[in-house]
């Protein structure tokens, strides 16, 4: 009997809702209200909600006017499409079972998506008594996006499918570009080659997602900080829809990360759980309750710059002895080469043939699987500083899973373990019980997964723009 909707910032944002309390005179229009801080609509009669309300003691929030028909069509439509998403191959039926919609409204905005050629018919079920049900999914390959995952370093770009399939990725270097327009110069090069590379149908691209290095204004479309190039106030969004005409949606690459592995990837059962990218630099994406965490000024996951060593080396956030100085892949890096430096004897050495400064995280696990004891200590170290950091969150946030991305994050066990074993440690008994701790689902492909999930979570809330 219950419909999820959209957020109530875009439902205020659309109708114009005003708001009222529960024994307020009710109409025989939809209600909008707010269960377990969920919006819903109700399409029964008052009485019933009503009775609800006093029963559940739902608070109501708003109401929809009946002015507004083509909103309650779209919450609609998009409703009914994640669920064929989420759950296809799925039947009318079981479809106007868990949406709580009458028959006759799923079966004419199945129609118009199987019109729209999002939705096709995939075969017949199996009866519960009476005719066989015809069952639905995801018509995957109909339309496509493209997912730009920008690091510090190069930029990852990918054409995917509906369902976040790659079809086509590219990988291209900055090699020293730094100002906005150098760095965007490039990403915009390597989605013209995807896009050119992928053999798609350009008609059949509905728009870009992009995860955007530093803090990102995901309203505005706008890259408020990158700190790696040490740029301010980037309209990233609008300079892209300018380039290539079509929809933009960027927020920051964990954040798009932590998307990714919920559409798509190892979160798509649990509601609490962070995502954490470790590679050039460290950041995370945190969901609460379902519902990605961005912070007051979009500054919410930035592990990286939790302090983790009094009077540490300079971090280029402009602190002294951030996560990230000790625990990114140019942290290990540095201590490797320290240490050989220093004289310590290693594999590493041999394996770069003698040249310390080709060092890199990869050589390191390399060495360790062959039992080297600076590499194993070197990520066994590396794991510790990140425990620290994460229970930290582990005890304010009490989440279920934990995934780790990146680079670093192919120190497999030998950072894991010692991970594990600093959480346990600093982190409360009760928020560790079912706490798993990971790699994340989508692997190497995590960042541009989640950034192709960024503009697709726009569309199928608001499907009839496969109309255009």
């Amino acid at each position: 009997m219950l419909c999820t909707c959209l957020s109530l910032k875009r439902l205020f944002r659309r109708c114009g809702l005003f708001f009222y309390f529960v024994n307020a005179m009710y109409m025989s229009v939809p209600h909008l209200f707010v269960l377990n801080g969920q919006p819903f609509i109700w399409y029964n009669n008052d009485d019933e909600l009503l009775y609800l309300l006093k029963k559940e003691r739902w608070v109501v929030m708003g109401k929809v006017h009946t002015a507004n028909k083509s909103l309650i069509k779209d919450i609609n439509t998009s409703t009914i499409l994640q669920i064929v998403r989420e759950r296809g191959p799925v039947s009318r039926a079981d479809i106007s079972k868990i949406t709580g919609l009458n028959p006759a409204t799923v079966s004419s905005n199945i129609l118009n998506l199987i019109e729209l050629g999002v939705v096709k018919e995939v075969g017949i079920g199996e009866s519960s008594g009476g005719r066989k049900p015809t069952l639905l999914e995801l018509n995957a390959g109909a339309f496509y996006v493209i997912g730009v995952d920008m690091g510090t370093t190069q930029v990852n770009t990918a054409v995917a499918d509906m369902e976040g399939r790659i079809r086509h990725k590219t990988a291209m270097p900055f090699l020293g570009a730094f100002t906005p327009d150098e760095v965007l110069g490039v990403i915009k090069r390597s989605v013209h080659q995807v896009i050119e590379r992928s053999g798609v149908d350009k008609g059949k691209i509905l728009g870009i997602g992009m995860g955007i290095h530093g803090l990102v204004d995901s309203e505005r479309g706008v890259s408020l900080f990158a700190p790696a190039f040490q740029w301010e106030n980037v309209p990233v969004k609008d300079i892209f829809a300018d380039e290539f005409s079509l929809p933009v949606t960027i927020d920051n690459d964990v954040r798009a990360m932590a998307l990714g592995e919920k559409w798509f990837g190892s979160a798509s059962d649990v509601s609490h759980f962070i995502v954490l990218n470790i590679g050039t630099g460290i950041g995370s994406g945190i969901y609460v309750n379902g519902e990605l965490l961005r912070g007051a000024h979009f500054g919410a996951g930035e592990i990286g710059h939790i302090s983790v060593v009094e009077q540490g080396e300079p971090c280029f956030c402009g602190k002294n002895g951030c996560l990230s100085t000790v625990a990114s892949g140019p942290a290990m890096e540095r201590r490797a080469r320290e240490a050989i430096a220093g004289g310590e004897p290693s594999l590493i050495t041999g394996l770069v043939q003698g040249d310390i400064s080709k060092i890199t995280g990869e050589i390191i696990y390399a060495a360790a699987v062959k039992g080297d004891a600076l590499a194993r200590r070197i990520l066994d170290e590396t794991g510790r500083y990140i425990g620290h950091a994460v229970s930290i969150l582990v005890n304010v946030l009490n989440p279920e899973k934990i995934l780790i991305g990146g680079g670093v994050a192919g120190g497999g066990e030998f950072l894991f373990r010692g991970m594990r074993e600093i959480i346990a440690a600093k982190s409360m008994k009760n928020n560790i019980e079912k706490l798993t701790v990971g790699p994340t689902g989508l692997g190497g492909d995590c960042g541009m997964v989640g950034a192709a999930a960024l503009i697709l979570k726009d569309i199928f809330e608001n499907p009839n723009q496969f109309k255009s």
